[in-house]
């Protein structure tokens, strides 16, 4: 029943997770259904997750892309919590839709929902945006006329702007461990648009095998791996994927950054050639 600056009208709890509540809420006068993020009032204090809550608006409402999340404003509330306004989305978060598939999807559904991912994180490249943590839980799947899958990416807030120095604390770790790729787990600070493309490929690679490329007992193994292990084939545990797809989410997760895809653009269009011309059979 709450107003947002008199127009928004707070409706319903969607979720609830560790840095804030999400709400379902209505827009006045443009009559739309509308999401709203609220920071826990007691971190509000806490400088660096308000960076981060500011940071996540201010990047995501720079990428107009159609497979990005829209944010319409940011305010504050009258005892000091931060809330942003997003556009509503009515669907289910690709780990969500993974499960609901048995794990993993069939090579179809698996290189739309990833082209897609592809585009709008090239789109983030190329105003100069990282978002450096692309994962299933990030990615939502919504109905867009026809399509069941098509994508939205959110969650921005430990993004990086190329032409900012970053908030991340010194030794500071920012991500998640299962598509963290070797430089990000060894916390180096500079980090470039490589990050993502590594974990379009690690999301590649959950897609299509049901499996994470480093699969270990705990986060920690997790990281270790991460660290010092290159990523295994997927041909090696996905027989039935094409040769040709499997080269390009086999150099996405190249140990050497040098010799990932130099932009997500690119791993794009070789996905769409390797489709394409290799046969399924």
């Amino acid at each position: 029943g709450k107003e947002l600056s008199g127009h928004i009208e707070i409706r319903q709890l969607v979720g609830v997770g560790a840095m804030g509540r999400v709400y379902r809420a209505f827009q006045k006068g443009i009559d739309r259904d509308v999401a709203v993020k609220i920071l826990h009032r007691e971190l509000s204090a806490n400088q660096q997750l308000v960076t981060r809550f500011h940071r996540e608006a201010k990047v995501a409402s720079r990428l107009l892309h159609p497979n990005v999340v829209s944010v319409h404003l940011v305010g504050q509330l009258q005892d000091g919590a931060m809330y942003i306004v997003m556009e509503y989305l009515d669907g289910l978060s690709l780990q969500s839709a993974l499960a609901a598939s048995g794990g993993a999807f069939d090579l179809p559904r698996a290189l739309h929902a990833a082209l897609q991912l592809c585009d709008a994180t090239g789109e983030a490249h190329a105003t100069g945006v990282v978002h450096r943590d692309l994962k299933p839980e990030n990615v939502m799947l919504v109905r867009r006329g026809n399509d069941n899958d098509f994508v939205k990416v959110l969650d921005f807030g430990v993004a990086r702007l190329l032409d900012e120095s970053g908030i991340t604390a010194s030794g500071g770790l920012l991500g998640t461990p299962a598509f963290m790729h070797p430089e990000q787990a060894l916390g180096e600070r500079s980090l470039n648009h490589r990050v993502d493309v590594w974990a379009v490929g690690a999301v590649m690679f959950r897609l299509l095998s049901g499996r994470d490329v480093h699969p270990a007992p705990n986060e920690y193994q997790r990281l270790l791996r991460a660290t010092t292990t290159p990523a295994e084939h997927l041909a090696s545990v996905a027989p039935y994927v094409p040769r040709a797809v499997c080269e390009v989410v086999d150099r996405a997760l190249a140990f050497d950054q040098n010799l990932r895809w130099d932009s997500a653009r690119r791993m794009r269009s070789a996905l769409r050639s390797a489709h394409a011309y290799d046969p399924l059979s």
